[in-house]
Parts: structure tokens; sequence; C-alpha cells
């Protein structure tokens, strides 16, 4: 899923985000202050993902598009035409 070939950049942060990043640091929830930057980025990545497929399945209900599926055999039948 991710290169693991680290690079190393240069970020500006306001002190008090720098501050809040070092306190998980220290309080054991990053083993460093890049560990905690990485998890923040992926889980922007991720949520942005989510949250486009949840506009997108928004915009198949508006348009009707979408198909309720209300037993086991109906979502059976509908996994297997895809």
């Amino acid at each position: 899923m991710y290169n693991w070939c680290m690079m190393t950049i240069n970020i500006s942060l306001p002190e008090k985000l720098k501050n809040q990043t070092q306190a998980l640091v220290k309080q054991g929830y990053y083993a460093s202050f890049s560990d905690a930057v990485r998890d923040s980025l992926r889980r922007l990545i991720t949520g942005d993902k989510y949250r486009a497929w949840i506009e997108e399945a928004k915009e198949d209900e508006r348009t009707g598009k979408t198909k309720i599926l209300k037993s086991a055999k109906g979502i059976d039948e509908y996994v297997g035409s895809l």
C-alpha cells in the first residue's frame, strides 16, 4: 500500500500544534513525531476516500440509482450480478 522508501521533508507548524503532537509522543500514543504525522496523513487520505464514497452514494440515492436489498437472497443475487 505504501512505498516504505522514506523521504525527509520540512514542514512549518504552528507552535501549539507542534506542542500537542509532542505531548502525544511523550504520552506514548506515537513512537515519534514523524510517526504521528504519518498516521495523521493516512487518516486524512482514507477519510477523504470514504467521504467521496458517501457523496457518491448520496447522489445515487438522489437520482434513483439505488436498490434496497431486503433479504440475504436479494443480497446474494445482487452480488452475483456484479
